[in-house]
């Protein structure tokens, strides 16, 4: 009997082993060992396996079977032309799914090889990609398929939906570096598969592209669009439509010793940050650096969403606090009253270049500049916060002073003074710690 040679880079798995054919004569002849799916004698080859499970197997052509210790897949091409695929369970050999297309695949592909080049591919093999494939049942199901030629295995999407067969384009990659494959993508309406939104019959909705460093991956992706291409924060998204989602993460600022929540609202589609900004929602809890924190998302019933973020501490004493979002437009509900809550008390400046030393915010909605270096000096007013705005006027003056809040916490306040807009930075920064 004929054995056949199992190459490696492309048909050996993590997880299995597989074996393919597409007719007796393309493949190079050679002894090969494997796992018996019968249990013999440790050795057996695809004809021997496939006689074992499939009938007609001798007229099935690009014959691939993969051991998935609890399962074994079978793919192939029938005698008319039409892609089969067939799931066994392994102890009983007891059909588990059964599919044949009516549609036929061809096996014959011009593949771009870059520069208007194109190589003629004859498939050899095709089979299920590791990983990669949502069977709900053989009337509706989602998969990667690898087509195994002469050169490295191209992949195609595989849809379908209420018995109606699609295969998508060939992939520009093989599905081993497809990062992306998220068949319940938004109320289990869509599928995003690498850079592409799909329906659930295959059609295209819309295509991305990937940035330099997002790796292939649609979470990185859509943090670089939250983040406005800045840095590597990375978000957890939960999606609000087939193109936007709300983004969201907490943000441990081990160097000032701090923490935030971090929101946005991104646009797949046409990469933006709808809200122009990520949102910091300042969280009122002392920091320690062995503290364990984490959130939640309570409530999405309505566009006021509730965030619920948890720490431990240490010694075990655990404290929470319940934000509400509005997803909008990222308006944090009752922040002017949490924040100001925040901000009562004397403070210590630690940075800037100012003639107070210390700033006393109190609960009747005044403040009052003071300095150790010279006692004569004393300054008052009163103050106001909207959303992250600070507002001071001193009683000398008529016109309001505006500062960006830049953090603020149970123990540090970080201000920068901004223009009369409101938006134009000055380059001042002011910090202060915590002393009452």
């Amino acid at each position: 009997m004929k054995t056949f040679r199992l190459l490696a880079t492309s048909l050996l798995v993590a997880l299995g082993m597989g074996i393919s054919s597409c007719g007796d004569d393309e493949l190079e002849k050679e002894p090969i060992h494997i796992f018996d799916p019968n249990g013999d004698n440790g050795s057996s080859d695809l004809e021997k396996t496939y006689s074992q499970y499939i009938n007609d197997y001798e007229n099935i052509t690009c014959k691939r079977f993969e051991d998935k210790g609890d399962t074994i897949e079978f793919t192939g091409i029938t005698a008319k032309g039409y892609l089969m695929i067939n799931l066994f369970q392994y102890a009983t050999k007891t059909k588990v799914f059964d599919w044949i297309d009516n549609v036929k695949t061809d096996t014959i592909y011009q593949i771009h090889k870059g520069y208007g080049e194109y190589e003629e591919v004859r498939v050899k093999a095709i089979g299920l990609s590791h990983g990669k494939y949502h069977l709900n049942s053989n009337k509706d199901f989602i998969t990667l398929l690898d087509f195994y030629g002469e050169t490295s295995p191209f992949t195609r999407a595989l849809f379908v939906n209420g018995g109606q067969s699609k295969m998508a384009n060939i992939l520009p990659m093989d599905s081993w570096r497809v990062r992306t494959f998220i068949p319940n993508w938004y109320d289990n309406e869509f599928c995003f598969i690498h850079d592409c939104l799909y329906t659930l019959a295959g059609d295209t909705v819309y295509t991305i592209k990937y940035g330099e460093y997002d790796d292939n991956d649609i979470n990185m992706y859509g943090s670089r669009i939250a983040t406005n291409g800045y840095g590597s924060f990375q978000y957890r998204f939960e999606q609000v439509s087939a193109e936007e989602a709300i983004g969201a993460e907490l943000d441990i600022d081990n160097f000032h010793g701090s923490y935030q929540l971090r929101v946005a609202r991104i646009n797949y589609r046409t990469a933006q940050n709808m809200w122009g900004e990520q949102r910091y929602i300042n969280l009122p809890f002392d920091y320690e650096a062995k503290a364990k924190l984490s959130y939640s998302i309570t409530d999405k019933s309505s566009d006021i969403w509730k965030y619920k973020v948890n720490i431990t501490y240490y010694d075990g004493t655990k404290k929470e606090v319940t934000l509400n979002v509005n997803i909008e437009n990222g308006e944090v509900q009752g922040e002017d009253d949490y924040n100001t809550l925040l901000i009562i008390g004397k403070w210590k400046r630690t940075s800037g270049d100012a003639v107070a030393t210390h700033v006393t915010y109190k609960n009747d909605g005044t403040f009052e500049y003071t300095s150790t270096e010279d006692s004569s000096y004393k300054e008052v007013g009163k103050y106001k916060i909207d959303g992250n705005k600070l507002y001071e006027m001193y009683s000398d003056e008529e016109e309001w002073i505006i500062n960006d809040i830049l953090l603020l916490n149970s123990m540090t306040l970080s201000v920068q003074e901004l223009e009369a807009d409101g938006v134009t930075p000055t380059g001042q920064k002011y910090s202060y710690q915590r002393v009452e």
